[in-house]
């Protein structure tokens, strides 16, 4: 039988063509770009899009850019439609094996096209990313691995056409040999992802997790899924206990040490001592909880997770405490200046400079407007590295002061400071006052035992959040007018953040680890949850 360390050389060793290729393209970034687009148009001219947009007269980017318009998502669902029904041939060649939804901040979902070249991309991606935290971070596949990559608690589905919404395993998201590899070192059997019971997912989740002494890395988008797990072991550890004492006998090993480790307070690095990465988001939003995942992780190195989302793969993290790089292997890229429009080729962006991402992918998207923004911050030959830092369309705007979620996360992030280990989420949310005046709140829900300092400082980081959004002109402007009230501070009561994940699963089915809790919130948006 082989075992998880030599499962993940093998799997390392099988890797390298991907991580040499990757490597070299970061230094001929023009060509391979350009040979990646080339490909795109060259397979999908026959198609309904590609006919439409007459992939046949295109024989340059700047034959690309001019027929092919940037699109938004409401440019791209019709043609998702057709696909939904069964139709082929509409935005690739290649046959559609499933639709993955994608993840957000809001209530809207979308369902994203996957063919086998999607796929491959994303394991391009990936594959580089793997041998790089190899070279960085060995110890980290020394033993087995969980990864949470596509959300769980969802329910089969399919579409009208019948094709499946979601991937059943996220192992398919790689070839058949990876696949076996990946079988010998995750640590939770897949079909656990399809449980639809929360508590039954995480309890069965840690049934497996807890009997592997050898776990010793683990990727999960999100740092509040991360948390979340961590909080359902801590508060169901005496009924997990019991469970694997009856699968495991009260003399085993590691039942043994579990009970002495459980019994008081303890990190993830005491229950697995192995245990050497943490991967999750570390950008925009995310960074607000990860004072609280190095609390609970214990003395495990955190990497922050490249932008990967549903429709594509965009960044990945190769070098050692910089920011991700570019994944040039993956997809054709295309960069909006957020200040002139202007759009820009990979090998022509500038540091410093802030970016909307736009993707084509072999999955059908071609020339779409992510809202996803970066902020570039060195460069890898020519690639460049970038910080996320939020999205687009996330903006408020009561009175013209065009407030954005970039400006406010850094705003938070700033005024906290040593206190965001103590809170379990902070958020911006526009408000009527009592005397009819439109005002910004800023409502903070406090970890256990921690609502007295929180509340001692409440005024404090209020007043700075403020001075901070202030150094957008508009809401100064908007202020020194009296069109806005100065900025109010509140406290949650406890299990706010509970609530609105409950609100989120019951109206809009949207799961653990497929949530991403804003820290700018539009009008009225918390309506039914907050009562203000």
């Amino acid at each position: 039988m082989i075992s998880a360390k030599i499962a993940n050389k093998i799997w390392i060793a099988s890797q390298l063509r991907d991580s040499h290729s990757f490597h070299e393209n970061c230094f001929h970034l023009q060509a391979a770009q350009s040979q990646k687009l080339k490909n795109y148009i060259n397979s999908n001219s026959a198609t309904q899009f590609g006919k439409q947009f007459k992939f046949h007269s295109i024989n340059s980017y700047s034959d690309f850019q001019k027929l092919v318009p940037i699109h938004e998502w409401e440019d791209i669902e019709p043609w998702v439609s057709l696909i939904k029904k069964g139709d082929q041939n509409i935005l690739t060649k290649q046959h559609v094996e499933l639709f993955e939804e994608t993840s957000g901040t809001s209530s809207f979902l979308k369902l994203i096209p996957y063919t086998a070249t999607l796929k491959k991309e994303i394991q391009q991606g990936v594959g580089a990313w793997m041998v790089a935290l190899f070279k960085n971070n060995r110890a980290a596949f020394e033993g087995s691995a969980y990864w949470s990559i596509s959300p769980p608690l969802k329910k089969k589905e399919n579409t009208i056409g019948g094709i499946p919404i979601g991937i059943e395993d996220d192992k398919d998201y790689f070839n058949h040999v990876t696949k076996f590899l990946l079988n010998k070192i995750i640590a939770v059997p897949s079909e656990i992802k399809s449980e639809t019971n929360v508590d039954l997912f995480y309890s069965r989740t840690f049934e497996h997790l807890l009997l592997k002494e050898d776990l010793s890395f683990i990727s999960v988008w999100s740092p509040t899924f991360f948390l979340q797990m961590d909080n359902f072991m801590k508060h169901h550890k005496t009924e997990l206990l019991e469970i694997l004492i009856k699968k495991k006998g009260n003399k085993n090993k590691r039942i043994q040490f579990l009970k002495e480790r459980l019994s008081s307070d303890f990190s993830w690095k005491d229950i697995w001592p192995q245990l050497n990465v943490l991967s999750c988001w570390t950008d925009a939003q995310s960074a607000l909880w990860i004072d609280n995942v190095k609390e609970v992780a214990g003395a495990v190195y955190i990497q922050g997770k490249g932008l990967l989302s549903t429709e594509g793969i965009s960044s990945i993290p190769i070098l050692k405490d910089r920011s991700p790089v570019l994944s040039v292997n993956s997809h054709f890229y295309e960069f909006r200046d957020t200040d002139s429009n202007e759009i820009f080729l990979a090998q022509q962006l500038k540091k410093n400079a802030v970016y909307e991402i736009i993707l084509t992918t072999g999955g059908g998207l071609y020339r779409y407007a992510s809202a996803d923004l970066i902020e570039v911050d060195g460069f890898h030959g020519d690639a460049p590295s970038f910080k996320f830092l939020g999205r687009k369309n996330n903006q408020s705007d009561l009175v013209g002061e065009k407030l954005s979620e970039v400006h406010v996360v850094k705003a938070v992030l700033a005024a906290f400071d040593s206190l965001l280990s103590k809170i379990e989420l902070a958020f911006v949310y526009p408000v009527m006052s009592n005397q009819n005046k439109l005002h910004y709140g800023l409502y903070i829900e406090s970890k256990e035992g921690q609502q007295p300092e929180i509340n001692n400082n409440l005024l404090r980081v209020t007043s700075k959040v403020e001075s901070i959004l202030m150094e957008n002109p508009y809401y100064k402007t908007a202020l020194d007018l009296k069109q806005l009230s100065s900025m109010e501070g509140h406290l949650l009561e406890p299990g706010f953040k509970e609530k609105y994940k409950d609100y989120l699963h019951t109206h809009f089915n949207i799961k653990d680890g497929n949530i991403k809790i804003p820290v700018l919130f539009k009008k009225e948006s918390l309506k039914t949850i907050l009562a203000v």
